[in-house]
């Protein structure tokens, strides 16, 4: 598995509002974290899936966020390291080829490629795959993979963080406000 660099996010502009808010400011900022968190995931989830090609739930799966509490005020993100079954980039091709084929072809993000000698075939785990035979025996074989999601996701870690920011700034904003108007309620009473 791999994980993201953790970042600073700027929240300077806030400090004299957190620390007005007292004991609610752990509360506060773990809340608008956790919010920021899941606006960067989407972002970079977005930026993926429009890069690869591949589907939005099965990138979503690989991605895990480690939500901020009061005590431990950071948010995390976890990202599975496995390279992706070719399977997955829209491979085409005979299943099984029967030795009648001329391959299998898969759309990466570079292009269209083909893997000639390779076949589609459906193991009895009912696992669906791009294989192809590593000597000129029978078996072994041996199943054909694309680029590993970390691989991917490093690309765009500008616009996780720039997203990350943006969402961070107005989610405090809005804690902050929700927070002082209800202790201010509070105090009326």
């Amino acid at each position: 598995m791999s994980e993201l660099k953790a970042f600073d996010l700027d929240v300077r502009a806030f400090s004299a509002d957190l620390a007005a808010l007292g004991r609610q400011a752990p509360l506060v900022m773990s809340r608008a974290l956790n919010r920021a968190g899941t606006s960067g995931k989407t972002a970079m989830v977005k930026a993926v899936v429009a890069d690869t090609g591949l589907r939005q739930k099965d990138v979503n799966r690989e991605v895990q966020v480690d939500k901020a509490t009061r005590s431990d005020p950071r948010v995390a993100f976890v990202i599975r390291g496995r390279r992706i079954p070719l399977i997955s980039f829209g491979a085409r091709g005979p299943e099984p080829s029967r030795g009648r084929g001329r391959g299998v072809s898969y759309r990466l993000p570079t292009g269209r490629g083909r893997v000639p000698g390779a076949f589609i075939a459906t193991m009895h785990s009912g696992h669906r795959g791009v294989y192809k035979r590593s000597t000129k025996k029978r078996l072994p074989i041996i199943e054909l993979r694309g680029p590993s999601l970390p691989h991917v996701f490093e690309k765009f870690v500008p616009a996780f963080h720039a997203a990350a920011q943006e969402s961070l700034v107005k989610n405090l904003r809005s804690e902050i406000s929700f927070a002082m108007a209800k202790a201010a309620s509070a105090a009326t009473e």
